[in-house]
């Protein structure tokens, strides 16, 4: 499977954490192996990543250089987003399922209803 750069950039989250399927990892790995710009942002999402783990106050965050700083802080935006999405969604399918589960059990209650009056 030839993958395109943005495609690897989209999956490296997951890849990172072992979520993709095995055909799409291989994929990403053969596609890092031949693309240095890809490889060069895989790095520095483990970087960003590490700094993310590392950095718990203020203080720490402080002594982090200036472009380390940089890359955390795209990372920790891009994360949150990712989180609140994931919240977003996850919100929205449940909102959803409990409309349809009440408004299943008034159709049924009303059904229920019209045929002991029709008896």
């Amino acid at each position: 499977m030839n993958m395109t750069c943005e495609i690897v950039r989209d999956l490296v989250e997951l890849y990172q954490e072992k979520i993709v399927s095995r055909e799409s990892a291989e994929s990403i790995r053969e596609h890092l192996k031949g693309c240095p710009e890809c490889r060069k942002y895989y790095r520095e999402y483990i970087a960003a990543q590490k700094a993310e783990m590392a950095v718990c106050s203020p203080i720490a965050a402080s002594s982090m250089s200036g472009t380390q700083a940089r890359l955390y802080e795209e990372l920790s935006k891009k994360l949150r987003r990712r989180r609140y999405l994931r919240i977003a969604g996850t919100s929205a399918v449940i909102g959803a399922g409990s409309i349809m589960l009440a408004v299943g059990i008034l159709l049924t209650c009303k059904f229920n209803a019209e045929s002991l009056m029709k008896r």
